[in-house]
């Protein structure tokens, strides 16, 4: 925590007498709930590549798939039922006293275990709880990679593919990737001009001046 975020609250009336920074309960409860959801969001941007469930949109491009789903009287019936859930999920376990760390129960724990993991004997909780949390944040992480080489395609080495496609590109110039799915060319023949990001930010320079990892630093360099 090298900006002290998990020490605001302590400091919260030595600004202006007003609570304005949350406990690191809050912070901890945002951070779970997060890498949660990220985690779903990561599975589905892969899955849905390869793999599309019958009886509903039938669309691999993650970026296109919710435009999809509302056109489906058959998916919107499944996205009303997913935004009840959350709304019936966030107003049971509003964690409203985190706040003020005055939470009744640990952050991330609602209560839902139906197959009694937690209280399997050699389970190791506090273990399988810091996996959680370090898979999640790795989830986040990939989640902000995926949106990233949406905008700027080739700005994420080894993610060249994924529907990698600019929101203004036309489908219809894309080529083969080497990774998975499709991605647009950085140049079309329309003539239109790749932005400088998108020009110098791509594997093919990123990689060779990571070549040094390899082959290690000399005293001339």
């Amino acid at each position: 925590d090298p900006l002290g975020f998990s020490k605001l609250y302590d400091r919260n009336f030595d600004f202006n007498g007003v609570m304005v920074y949350p406990h690191v309960q809050w912070l901890r409860e945002a951070e779970i709930k997060h890498g949660r959801v990220c985690m779903l969001a990561f599975v589905g941007m892969c899955v849905q590549q390869a793999y599309q469930i019958p009886g509903l949109p039938q669309e691999p491009d993650w970026v296109k798939a919710l435009d999809a789903c509302y056109a489906s009287p058959v998916a919107q019936l499944g996205l009303v039922q997913i935004s009840v859930f959350a709304m019936v999920v966030e107003g049971r376990f509003a964690p409203l006293e985190a706040w003020y760390g005055e939470m009744g129960r640990e952050p991330g724990d609602l209560g839902f275990d139906p197959l009694k993991f937690a209280k399997r004997p050699g389970t190791d909780l506090k273990k399988k709880q810091l996996s959680e949390l370090k898979n999640g944040r790795l989830a986040m992480i990939g989640v902000a990679s995926m949106f990233a080489n949406h905008v700027i395609p080739g700005s994420v080495p080894f993610l060249t593919g994924s529907y990698a496609v600019q929101p203004q590109s036309d489908a219809s110039h894309s080529s083969p990737s080497t990774f998975c799915g499709k991605t647009s060319s950085v140049g079309h023949s329309s003539g239109q001009v790749p932005s400088k990001t998108a020009a110098r930010y791509t594997t093919q320079v990123i990689l060779p001046a990571l070549q040094w990892i390899k082959t290690g630093l000399k005293a001339s360099d």
